[in-house]
């Protein structure tokens, strides 16, 4: 799952970026197209799971 969180940092730090500038978007992992979007980013073979991601997105908010 450590090469998956990076990639996730990565997303969230660029996607938090546009977010900031002005750009329409989210991080909310509740919402699947913020998942889709992730997906895509990451490569993934299948759309990562609401599961997968919450616990992504938990481990980024305790860690920054």
């Amino acid at each position: 799952m450590n090469k998956l969180f990076n990639i996730y940092k990565e997303w969230r730090e660029a996607t938090e970026e546009l977010i900031n500038e002005g750009n329409a978007g989210s991080v909310d992992c509740g919402e699947k197209t913020v998942r889709e979007d992730f997906s895509n980013y990451a490569e993934l073979e299948e759309e990562i799971s609401f599961e997968k991601m919450l616990e992504l997105e938990r481990e980024y908010d305790k860690k920054y």
